[in-house]
């Protein structure tokens, strides 16, 4: 018997789960870094502004126990999401790191709780047409 079996024969076999947490945190590091750096420009925002992880879920339309995972830095979000936290905490999270041609993008006029362009969007977007099989076949 070498010694890594002598070693995995002896080893404490606990119920925490630390081994498939690692794994966990290891194969998906490459997102979750990106979560907890949200998370934590979220929650010294938060501070800033004085509010609660109930009011924010009022802002954002959902619970408060979605926003505690949110702000748990293991949180897959979506663009709608990240766009949510940012107009409902008036302040830029992701935009500034978005280059266009050279140009930053701020998606905030100053002084505006509303993203550039969002109340002359209905002139620009056009519904899409339906799919699916004609009605008058």
């Amino acid at each position: 018997m070498d010694k890594l079996d002598l070693l995995l024969a002896n080893e404490y076999k606990d119920e925490s789960g630390f081994v498939s947490k690692a794994q966990y945190l290891r194969d998906n590091w490459p997102w979750l870094k990106y979560s907890y750096a949200i998370s934590l420009k979220v929650r010294r925002r938060m501070k800033e502004l004085g509010i609660t992880q109930k009011e924010l879920a009022q802002e954002l339309g959902c619970t408060q126990q979605h926003v505690s995972t949110l702000l748990g830095g293991r949180a897959n979000m979506t663009l709608e999401t990240l766009a949510k936290l940012e107009q409902a905490l008036h302040f830029d999270l992701v935009g500034n790191s978005l280059n266009v041609s050279g140009d930053s993008i701020s998606p905030f006029d100053e002084g505006s709780p509303y993203p550039v362009g969002t109340r002359n969007l209905a002139n620009v977007v056009r519904p899409r047409k339906k799919k699916g099989p004609k009605a008058d076949q």
